[in-house]
């Protein structure tokens, strides 16, 4: 659903909860200024032209703030299934209503995939392993190529699994999933851009 709306009718409280997570993540070291940066570089380096951008799980609109900051943008579609973090982001970014857009659905859900078309990047950052099973990677990356344009790109950002910290193996991919979950899904090129503190940042296209 497509919402061009900033008034929130959600509840204080969820919108109360949006901000301690927002808070939280931040002072948990979550908050990663590398792979921001690291993004920002594989976009800016695709074309000379204004790119049409869909960020799959955006959250408080951290890493949209930081693109729309740097290079040119034509759309950013927020797609997010919490209103209170659509909200949020949408005053976080209200410097670029002119190019925003706020979409409130679940990306695993197909259907809400529908009002994306013939996008140049999708970029997820820590969003794929909140499916919480690693196997449903193969049906969002599907839904995901649908909405790209023919050598569209993806960069999916997400943790990988280990024994210490993340060691729920059927949540997290080892990095070697992360690439082989990406080339069966139909994606091409897939090459790992970065991996830094339990993270990995991958391109593919489509």
């Amino acid at each position: 659903m497509n919402s061009t709306s900033q008034t929130f009718t959600g509840s204080e409280a969820s919108l109360r909860k949006a901000k301690r997570w927002e808070n939280s993540i931040i002072e948990n070291g979550f908050y990663r200024e590398h792979f921001f940066q690291q993004i920002v570089k594989e976009m800016s380096i695709l074309s000379d032209e204004p790119l049409s951008i869909l960020e799959v799980g955006s959250g408080p609109g951290h890493l949209a703030e930081r693109v729309m900051k740097s290079i040119k943008v034509e759309k950013y579609a927020l797609f997010d299934l919490s209103e209170s973090m659509n909200y949020i982001a949408s005053q976080r970014l209200k410097n670029y209503q002119d190019v925003l857009e706020v979409n409130i659905g679940s990306f695993l859900n197909s259907k809400d995939y529908d009002n994306f078309t013939n996008v140049d990047v999708v970029v997820c950052m820590q969003t794929i392993h909140e499916a919480g099973d690693k196997k449903l990677a193969a049906d969002i990356y599907e839904c995901i190529s649908k909405t790209l344009k023919p050598g569209g790109c993806f960069l999916v950002c997400d943790f990988i699994y280990d024994e210490t910290n993340m060691n729920n193996s059927t949540m997290y991919m080892t990095a070697s999933e992360q690439k082989e979950m990406l080339l069966s899904s139909g994606f091409k090129s897939p090459a790992l851009v970065s991996l830094d503190n339990g993270l990995t940042l991958y391109k593919a296209y489509n």
